[in-house]
Parts: structure tokens; C-alpha cells; sequence
């Protein structure tokens, strides 16, 4: 537990930031303060003291105090060397922290020294999170690989900076970016103008829209069900408002958006029940093909034939999301669906199929519901039938616990699914239960 000193330190911190943000042109309402929460394990946030209306803007900041790669000190030389948003901006921030002085200083005073993110787990601590997809997302060696080759080759010249520190101080920026960044719409006069490009905020564009770093509004946390407030951009500046009325004492909350529980833990460093409804399961290619040819003994060349066909028509991916029974997209995907239709015709269907250029029908045939149910056993074997209580345990291990557990349940849900479609079929499997078969299963793989 934190001493009073700590208390004090921590409490400085917060107000040296608060000052900061004021002398440099923020406006800041005085109807909310930035709170410490640490007995609720949350750090800083931000607490409305008074009441707020709807629409009623919480602060402002000044587009000059977005830390940004051209906001930063980084020579313009190097910025130009590193092309990517994402690189450009751990650079910015690699560089900065190793100055000896920087006006940015009241800013990284308040950041993170300690991370959950998965990135710094041991290998101990990745092995609670088994069966999950989110283990093969973390991306360590691939980072690894971008930081030696594409900045610390730059800013460690720069700053004759040590390699192994500056490839963990890349590391701790990449996880502050993960956690805090925000991608930044531009100023109304930097897009294009009518007779130009269009300029559309969709997937395509936002991947490659500037990150950057927004003093304040990275401080809010996060929760799907309580989201009060959102980040609005103007030519001059941002401002957080509130989307709803907020009571005094009432903590203020920006979302994620609809991000599982194994996400928000990958990017943030925690998990809350309050995105549990979004938890998915991955299920890959590989898996599913696998399951195709041990219930219908298609030939390594069919199969081939039949994915490449379906990659021709935006169908094929490496994996596919079963989401939660309450999902308003449902929780099979159609392309999913489409794939195992196309995977289960007889030959002579496929290929009249294909003579058309068209895709089959996405019917739930008692023939998709065993092999959409088979494929279900083999994901749900993958995990491990030990069930911890997870009230009792604490730190990483509640966390991954929080995952595996959600991720289990949405097998559950869509392994209910497809034998209530098949309810009373001549088909009635021979296993007592869904969890049987998948055990069964684990167990043989081990012999």
C-alpha cells in the first residue's frame, strides 16, 4: 500500500500536469478533477465534483499540445527515414524521455512505469492464457525486429543511447501508444476539398491516420457500459464533452468500442466483465480445414481448389470470430458460414457452382451443423477443464483467467446453438456432452 509520501508525490504529479496544460492554452472545467484511484486498481482518472449536462464540455486542448512525431523535438531528418505512424511516434517519445530537459516533462511525470500488457509476461504467465488466439497476437519478436532496424539504428546515434536500454524504452513507449494514444482526425483545412479525394474516416484510412499522444484525454479509462464522454476534434484543438448528464462523484469514461475482454488486456493491461459481451474465439483456416477433411475425406488438392476459389471471392481468412449468443451480428459469421457451405458441396455441385461464379447458400443443413459442431469440440479441446475460482485469485493470473473463462463460454453458447438446431435429429450425438467429446478429444491427443 502507498505511504503518504507517495500519496503526496502522486497527488503532485497530477496537479503539476493540471498547470501545465493551463499555462499552455487548455481550458479546463472546474467541475472535474484528475482523481487518484488506486484503491479501485485503476490509477489516475478523471471525477466530475458537480453536476454535468449533456453536451457540456469536460476540457480542451490545444493542437500544439498533442504529443505528436512533428510536435516533437525529433530531428526531421530521422522522422522522414521512419514512414510509419506507428514507429514514428515511439521514436518521438523514445527521444524526448532521453533529453535531459524537455517542456513535455509535467506530461510523462504522470505515465505508467509498471505495465500488465501482455507484451511483459513471462512465458509462466502466457501459459495460463493456453487455447487463447491473443498469445500469437502479441507480436514481441516482430517488434523487436521494427525497433532494431527501423529506430534505435537513428535515435540511439542520436543520443548515444545504450541498444539494449533503448529497445526497452521503445518497448514501454509502444505499450503508453497502445494504451493512451488516440488516431488524429486532421484539421478541417488539411483535407481534401471538394473535386479532391475523398477524405472518409474508414478502416483503410484510420490505419494510416497520425497517432497521437492527448494530455488529459488519455487519463479517462474505460468502460463499455458507463461511457460518459467523447473526444471531439476541431481545426484548433480537441475537446472531451460529456454524452451525458454526470452526477458529482460519478467517475467520467471514454470507450474502447466493442473490444474483447483478451483485447482490452493485450492493449491496456487489464479485463473488466464490462466487455465480456464481446469476448470472441477465433477459429483458423487451419483448424477448419482439418475438420472438413475428417468429415467428408476431401482430398488435400479438392480442398485446395475449393479455398483458392472462395479467396478469389473475398470469402478466405486466416481465422474467423464465434462471438457471444447476444451478439447483434450473431455469433457465426456469414463468411464462416459460406466457407464450410462451399467446403461440404458434392463435386459436381461445387463445380457447377463455379461455372456460375456464384457462392452457395449459407443454410444451416444437418451436414454444416456436424461439421460446425465438430469444429467447435476441436477449438474447445484446446483449452484446458480446469476451472479456477477466479474471485480468489489476483494479478495476471485473474486476468488471464478473465479471458480463458469468457472465451470457453462462447464456445459453450455456440456449441447450444448448433445442437438446438439439431434438437431430436437422427443424428443426436453419441456424446453425453459437448464438454465430453472436447476432453475426450484433448486427452487422445495426449496418448
Amino acid at each position: 500500500m502507498a505511504g503518504f509520501g507517495d500519496d503526496r508525490l502522486f497527488a503532485q504529479a497530477s496537479e503539476r500536469l493540471i498547470q501545465w496544460l493551463i499555462s499552455n492554452g487548455a481550458s479546463i472545467s472546474n467541475k472535474i478533477q484528475l482523481a487518484d484511484l488506486r484503491t479501485q486498481g485503476a490509477g489516475r482518472g478523471v471525477v466530475a465534483t458537480e453536476n454535468i449536462n449533456e453536451d457540456e464540455e469536460l476540457f480542451r486542448i490545444p493542437r500544439s499540445l498533442i504529443f505528436t512525431a512533428e510536435n516533437s523535438s525529433l530531428p526531421s531528418n530521422i522522422r522522414e527515414q521512419i514512414n510509419d505512424p506507428w514507429l514514428s511516434l515511439i521514436a518521438a517519445m523514445a527521444d524526448d524521455q532521453l533529453r535531459e530537459s524537455t517542456k513535455w516533462q509535467p506530461y510523462w511525470d504522470v505515465m505508467p512505469e509498471h505495465f500488465d500488457t501482455l507484451m511483459f509476461w513471462s512465458s509462466d504467465e502466457l501459459a495460463l492464457l493456453q487455447g487463447s488466439a491473443v498469445v500469437a497476437k502479441i507480436g514481441k519478436e516482430s517488434a523487436d525486429k521494427a525497433f532494431n532496424e527501423h529506430i534505435i539504428p537513428l535515435v540511439g546515434q542520436h543520443n548515444h543511447a545504450n541498444k539494449n536500454d533503448l529497445l526497452a524504452l521503445c518497448h514501454k513507449m509502444g505499450s503508453t501508444i497502445m494504451a493512451s494514444a488516440f488516431d488524429l482526425e486532421a484539421p478541417e483545412r488539411e483535407r481534401p476539398q471538394e473535386g479532391e479525394e475523398d477524405w472518409e474516416e474508414d478502416d483503410e484510412d484510420s490505419a494510416v491516420m497520425a497517432k497521437g499522444m492527448v494530455p488529459l484525454a488519455d487519463m479517462l479509462n474505460a468502460d463499455a457500459d458507463r461511457n460518459n464522454a467523447k473526444l471531439f476534434y476541431e481545426d484548433e484543438f480537441v475537446a472531451m464533452k460529456a454524452i451525458k448528464a454526470i452526477q458529482p462523484g460519478s467517475e467520467i469514461f471514454n470507450d474502447y468500442g466493442p473490444l474483447p475482454q483478451a483485447d482490452v488486456l493485450r492493449r491496456y493491461g487489464y479485463t473488466t466483465q464490462n466487455y465480456a459481451k464481446y469476448d470472441v474465439v477465433e477459429i483458423s483456416l487451419d483448424l477448419i480445414r482439418a475438420a472438413v477433411q475428417q468429415q467428408t475425406g476431401l482430398s488435400t488438392a479438392a480442398l485446395e481448389e475449393r479455398t483458392e476459389y472462395l479467396d478469389g471471392h473475398g470469402i478466405l481468412d486466416d481465422g474467423y470470430d464465434i462471438a457471444r449468443r447476444e451478439n447483434e451480428d450473431g455469433q457465426f459469421p456469414e463468411e464462416l458460414c459460406l466457407l464450410l457451405a462451399a467446403l461440404l458441396l458434392p463435386p459436381a455441385d461445387f463445380d457447377k457452382m463455379k461455372t456460375k461464379d456464384k457462392l452457395p447458400k449459407p443454410d444451416w443443413t444437418p451436414e454444416m451443423q456436424n461439421l460446425m459442431y465438430g469444429i467447435l469440440v476441436r477449438r474447445r479441446a484446446m483449452y484446458d477443464f480446469d476451472e479456477p475460482r477466479i474471485e480468489q485469485l489476483t494479478g495476471r493470473p485473474k486476468m488471464a483467467a478473465s479471458v480463458v473463462h469468457g472465451e470457453k463460454l462462447v464456445l459453450q453458447e455456440a456449441a447450444d446453438a448448433v445442437q438446438a438446431m439439431s434438437a431430436g435429429a437422427s443424428n443426436k450425438r453419441k456424446a453425453d456432452t459437448f464438454l465430453d467429446e472436447a476432453r475426450s478429444l484433448r486427452e487422445g491427443s495426449k496418448r
